[in-house]
């Protein structure tokens, strides 16, 4: 016999709690082995939702309305989990005052993002009397047939009565706890705090999404893979044999990789190669290995996360291991083979099967995969963040190997916090790190490097040209002459700049040039970069978007002036494949009408300062830039250019406000740009009436659900743009630009027609 309490329309309060233990003890099991954590934890995964069994709550969960305040759970639940957690501390003895801090705050932020936790430990008298009116209302016998039916071991540390709790107790030991957050966190600098907390918070989000959310089997949480090192040989062996250099260094890379052995007491590595010899499937050839000598060890699964800066890279990487596991005829389904960024349909397929939107969504946002490939945001957000739908993630990243492609694209400022959040992750639980890119940051101590130096000796595909005197756009675009035998490409630091150089280029070599930027809906970006890659057009006029990791080749590259990593990664879309004798790149420097430089709208002065100081000589071959970049970082790291004031927010668990981990921020968003839809094509217009209907649906979730179902399509025409000065009609929300509108707001070559002076990339 059910107790009659319920925690959710359809289904009884026992039912779920009983669910939410077994999973989330299942979760934790893979990373820790500690009896005392483990029962806090239990204790708080009992406690998160008991505030449910009010009065209040059960009219509420009816269809009743009931005052916000009182049907509340959170708190409720959070003193019940300090209290037992308080009870259980004493009988064994143990005195612990953080198991105490996180069994308050994680129940009490189940629901919410994660706050300053100062802020979180306090309980006063208008608490106290809304607890009191929230218990009295409470059906003993009723939860006392909810204690019997609870599907749980170890049940005595969760026996208790609500009579038994002294609210003015709890109300000092809360104060007790922000006490000791004050005199002890605040003060440590090392991140055990920072990482339990977050450990505890995503475990408990995960459980009680997963239990709620997914409406199959929830083995489906919990399915492993053999995957053998031997895919990649497989898929390589296969590949199209070449006659040249590059296809040699591939090769002999591949073997250095091949042939090296896994020792599982390194957990930081470095993969530093030049452009094009083939970084994605070594990383994920020694990635695998990884993974099977710690699963011969230890008998454990380690999840492989692949992290990438930009969506069209992970376009790109996605199909390489799409196609490699599909070469060996494997089925792959997404609990295999999941690629996740915030633009991602909710269509989680499992064997052959696809499953509902709920149980999508909860795999999907969970990284419940083997394999996942994602972005930046996703990744760095998830460790370093407040938000519950980042942080739920964040146990996921333990018995895990990441491999972080191009690197030098995180914000300098934040990498002394990323080096210690990740050598943390590393030592405790079980994460490997294979760091790849052709400019690393000498800032991974202790890591050990996959391959010899010598690549970057052997290959002289290009030279740099350094020309900082300072140009104006018109200037520069006077004195160009363009060869008919050779292919170009334009690299701006802002919009307007790239606009008037696409200008200038189009009038002179018509049907010649492509343009690109971010201010172009992305169905038609995607469609130009894949023209670059089949070489359809000799020029291409582009923001930075272009610079890392699309697959593209010019004979030469024209790079507006930046700070050295970008000048370089610029670099190796030059003569990419080796098959001239050498590419041309350019370095130049150009203003604007105020004679200000465009870099300085983009870029820090103190990357560009250190650039110009490390670029001493007006000439560099591609043989010299491994020594250029060491200088550049070393000098970078003697300016103490890193935040130490970010790394103190995460051991202080300062969350949210001033000062805090708010301010971890991998792109600097603009408050002047928007979202626009652009109704370019009849499909636009389809798509944004099916957004009108989404719009009628009244219940909040259904809502959100149908938009997902058309999300992917709907992103595809909406661009991120300032539009101050030329603001489009907004329609249930959201900014849109009517086919019959587009003459006044979207040029089809250029993009949205920004009005101003400067537009900036991003």
């Amino acid at each position: 016999m059910f107790s009659g309490l319920l925690s959710h329309p359809d289904r009884y309060i026992e039912e779920h709690l009983s669910n939410v233990l077994e999973i989330g003890l299942k979760f934790f099991q893979d990373i820790y082995q500690d009896k005392v954590l483990k029962d806090v934890f239990s204790i708080i995964l009992f406690s998160h939702d008991l505030g449910k069994t009010t009065d209040y709550f059960q009219r509420y969960i009816q269809g009743e309305k009931v005052d916000k305040k009182l049907k509340n759970h959170s708190l409720l639940g959070a003193v019940v989990s300090l209290y037992l957690t308080d009870r259980y501390l004493k009988t064994e003895q143990i005195d612990d005052n953080f198991l105490l801090v996180i069994s308050f705050v994680v129940p009490k932020r189940h629901h919410s993002d994660l706050q300053d936790f100062m802020d979180d430990l306090v309980l006063d008298d208008d608490d106290i009397d809304l607890l009191k009116q929230q218990i009295e209302t409470i059906d003993k016998e009723k939860f006392k047939v909810f204690l019997e039916n609870l599907k749980i071991e170890n049940k005595d540390i969760f026996d208790f009565d609500f009579d038994e709790i002294d609210l003015e107790k709890i109300k000092n030991l809360v104060s007790d706890l922000k006490r000791f957050v004050r005199k002890e966190i605040r003060k440590t600098d090392k991140l055990d705090y920072y990482v339990k907390a977050l450990l505890f918070y995503s475990l408990l989000l995960d459980a009680d999404k997963s239990d709620v959310g997914i409406k199959t089997d929830k083995d489906v949480l919990f399915k492993k893979f053999d995957l053998k090192p031997d895919l990649v040989a497989n898929y390589v062996e296969n590949l199209p044999k070449q006659d040249n250099i590059l296809y040699n260094l591939r090769q002999q890379a591949y073997t250095e990789i091949k042939n090296q052995e896994v020792d599982l007491k390194h957990k930081i590595y470095t993969l530093n190669l030049p452009t094009g010899i083939g970084k994605t499937l070594l990383s994920f050839k020694y990635a695998l290995k990884i993974a099977d000598k710690f699963k011969q060890e230890t008998g454990k699964d380690l999840r492989i996360i692949y992290v990438l800066p930009f969506l069209s890279v992970i376009e790109q990487n996605h199909k390489v291991i799409e196609n490699l596991l599909k070469h060996s005829n494997i089925n792959v389904d997404n609990s295999l083979l999941l690629k996740y960024h915030h633009l991602t349909g909710f269509n989680y397929k499992d064997e052959e099967e696809i499953l509902d939107y709920d149980t999508s969504r909860i795999l999907t946002e969970g990284f419940n995969s083997k394999i996942i490939i994602t972005t930046f945001m996703q990744f760095f957000y998830s460790i370093i963040g407040n938000k519950k739908g980042m942080v739920r993630k964040f146990h996921r990243l333990t018995n895990s190997v990441v491999i972080l492609d191009e690197v030098q694209s995180i914000p300098t400022k934040y990498w002394l916090l990323i080096r210690e959040v990740l050598y943390f992750l590393a030592e405790r639980f079980n994460l490997y790190v294979i760091y790849t890119t052709a400019t690393l940051p000498d800032i991974f101590i202790n890591g050990k490097n996959l391959s010899s130096g010598e690549y970057f000796n052997k290959l002289n595909r290009y030279q740099i040209n350094i020309d900082l005197s300072q140009k104006t756009v018109s200037e520069f675009c006077s004195n160009l002459q363009l060869q008919h035998d050779k292919s170009y490409l334009f690299i701006l630091n802002t919009v307007s700049s790239a606009k008037e150089v696409y200008n200038f280029l189009k009038q002179k070599y018509p049907d010649q040039v492509i343009y690109l930027s971010t201010h172009i809906i992305p169905k038609e970006r995607l469609k130009r970069i894949q023209a670059l890659k089949d070489k359809l057009k000799p020029i291409a006029v582009s923001t930075q978007l272009v610079e890392a990791g699309v697959d593209i080749d010019f004979d030469v590259v024209y790079r507006d002036f930046s700070p050295l990593d970008s000048i370089i990664q610029s670099a190796g879309r030059c003569n990419r494949e080796g098959l001239r004798e050498k590419g041309l790149v350019y370095v130049i420097n150009l203003i604007d009408d105020k004679n200000r430089k465009y870099s300085s709208y983009v870029y820090d002065t103190v990357l560009l300062e250190a650039t110009k100081d490390v670029l001493t000589k007006d000439l560099y071959d591609e043989i010299e830039i491994q020594e250029l970049v060491k200088r550049y970082y070393r000098l970078l790291n003697e300016r103490k250019y890193q935040d130490r004031d970010i790394l103190k927010s995460a051991t202080g668990l300062v969350f949210s406000g001033e000062n805090s981990i708010e301010d971890f921020l991998l792109i600097e968003e603009g408050k002047y740009k928007q979202d626009v839809f652009i109704q370019l094509d009849d499909r636009a217009v389809e798509v944004w009436n099916e957004f009108k209907k989404v719009l009628t649906i009244e219940n909040l979730f259904e809502r959100k659900k149908a938009f997902n179902s058309i999300k992917k399509d709907f992103y595809e025409y909406v661009v991120s743009v300032p539009i101050k000065n030329n603001e489009p009609n907004k329609d249930g929300n959201f900014y849109v630009v009517h086919k019959s509108e587009l003459e006044g707001f979207y040029d089809e070559e250029t993009g949205y027609k920004v009005k101003g002076d400067i537009f900036l990339e991003y």
